[in-house]
């Protein structure tokens, strides 16, 4: 009796020990992936322009996209972006000193962020991305358009909120602040009559410099 005795005393502390470590195996999370579907526009912010929200109206763009995302560890989360974007008139319509710029561009985008919950059913989160812009544009010219391809980078900061509707869905909006080309090329020089001898190149009228624009966009998201 004194040898199975003694042989339970030993495995009982090798038993209390295993347990904890299956509980924690068992209870740590699995990686989420998420999908989602968003529209949105931006606008850069005109020079010079210093009224509160109306001042983001140079060179609008609308259009929509479709992104996914995937939970890491804790609060972060990572997400990529493919959107398709157009020149579109504002509210208020092109500024006369404004270069008349068809835009069409598609933007992929990548990003890390963290979000927590704030209730049951609403949650933030702050991003922090960057990604290409492969755009096409073009201007007039007379009765001619001058035309070019780009790619160029882009970078951003944002945040937005997830209000919950249904198990494992949301409807949200985001804002973010993005740093991207744009063209500041002098609209009067596009003007045939002016007597220039020949158009300009390309190259000339959009050479790109990094700006600043502002973007809001809602979305809906599924958890897969």
């Amino acid at each position: 009796m004194r040898l199975p005795t003694l042989a339970l005393v030993l495995l009982t502390p090798a038993v209390a020990l295993a347990e904890p470590a299956e509980t924690l195996t068992k209870s740590a999370p699995k990686p989420g992936y998420e999908l989602g579907i968003r529209v949105g526009g931006y606008g850069f912010r005109r020079e010079g322009d210093n009224r509160p929200g109306e001042g983001w109206t140079e060179c609008r763009m609308n259009g929509l996209g479709l992104f996914g995302g995937r939970t890491l560890s804790g609060p972060l989360f990572i997400e990529a972006g493919l959107d398709m974007y157009s020149s579109a008139d504002g509210p208020l319509g092109a500024e006369p000193t404004d270069l008349p710029v068809d835009r069409t561009s598609g933007l992929v985008s990548a990003a890390i962020g963290a979000r927590t919950n704030l209730t049951s059913w609403l949650r933030g989160y702050v991003q922090l991305g960057g990604g290409l812009e492969l755009t096409r544009v073009s201007v007039p010219y007379g009765e001619e358009r001058i035309r070019d391809s780009k790619v160029m980078p882009e970078g951003f900061f944002g945040a937005g909120l997830d209000l919950k509707i249904m198990k494992g869905t949301y409807v949200g909006a985001s804002f973010r602040t993005l740093v991207m080309g744009n063209f500041d090329y002098d609209a009067n020089r596009l003007d045939p009559n002016m007597g220039w001898v020949a158009p300009p190149p390309a190259s000339d009228v959009f050479d790109a410099s990094p700006d600043v624009a502002a973007q809001g966009q809602f979305y809906v998201r599924h958890d897969l």
